[in-house]
């Protein structure tokens, strides 16, 4: 059971969005260069997942108590996991991408190495970027808008990087900085408790809520001008469900806004790659039964 518990302290769900932005920016790209899935995309994307999986680790040590106080499911505060367990996770899952990144090419060495050290200074004291109203909403769309997408295109070298398309980066950070921004807003009074300074505490919820669907039409923006219609489609409904939450103004409605947005985004990353979605099941099936048995929850719940 330890060994589960050292899983799922990972938070395999919210590994999610890394996994579909990837693969939807791996079909693109594949559809634009002809080429197709290979063990290459394969070993980035494990590598990938190792890098966020270190940074989920380090983030529940530095967030110990602000998560007590939001009342979160906790691996630390029901002594499932020990912090120091947590810490070489941390050390192990985010080492070994590095070290593997060099046989791919050296972009993936630096896109690695920007989300290894984004990973830590996000959390950690004295820099904590997740704290900071800007820090927090640019690391997020960055890290995992971005450089996730940017990672696709693995065999561009650093002196031909000016060759990339920066539209479908350019999408994803928009989309993931507007959803990380309605993520913050249901943690607003226990963030605020412990001192942090996230976009919704700065802005409160109406103000962080107006920037989240300003950057979502942006997106929609960028996705209708170079043709990426089903993406266009995505950010204009989520746009719409945004604007819904902030007449509804309930947590449960926040929280649609932010998952719904997600889940058709898995469910198109699954219908480029239909072994994804049978894979997004089984974790959801295995994910309930061990929150059930363990902690004796329901989750996950999309509100």
């Amino acid at each position: 059971m330890k060994a589960l518990d050292i899983f799922f302290a990972a938070r395999p769900l919210l590994h999610i969005p890394v996994w579909s932005v990837y693969l939807i920016c791996l079909h693109y790209n594949h559809r634009s260069s002809g080429g197709h899935l290979d063990v290459v995309d394969f070993l980035i994307l494990i590598c990938l997942n190792l890098l966020f999986a270190g940074a989920f680790y380090i983030n529940q040590v530095f967030d110990y108590e602000s998560d007590r106080i939001n009342k979160k499911c906790g691996f630390l505060q029901s002594g499932l996991v020990s912090g120091r367990a947590m810490v070489a996770a941390f050390l192990i899952m985010s080492l070994i991408p590095v070290a593997v990144a060099p046989l791919v090419s050296p972009l993936t060495l630096v896109i690695f190495l920007q989300i290894l050290v984004l990973a830590y200074i996000y959390s950690a004291p004295p820099i904590r970027l997740k704290d900071r109203p800007l820090g927090g909403l640019l690391t997020n769309s960055y890290a995992h808008g971005f450089l996730v997408a940017v990672s696709v295109m693995a065999e561009t070298t650093i002196s031909d990087v000016h060759l990339l398309d920066w539209d479908m980066p350019l999408y994803f950070a928009l989309t993931v900085g507007a959803t990380y921004i309605l993520t913050t807003i249901p943690d607003r009074q226990g963030d605020q408790a412990t001192g942090k300074r996230t976009l919704a505490v700065v802005l409160g919820q109406t103000g962080a809520m107006v920037l989240a669907l300003v950057l979502m039409m942006m997106s929609f923006v960028v996705a209708y001008r170079t043709g990426f219609a089903l993406l266009a489609y995505l950010s204009a409904s989520a746009s719409f469900l945004i604007l819904a939450s902030m007449l509804i103004r309930t947590t449960a409605a926040v929280l649609m806004a932010a998952k719904l947005p997600l889940l058709v985004l898995t469910m198109l990353a699954g219908y480029y790659y239909p072994g994804y979605l049978l894979f997004i099941v089984a974790l959801l099936i295995g994910t309930r039964i061990y929150y059930r048995l363990r902690f004796n929850i329901i989750y996950p719940r999309l509100t």
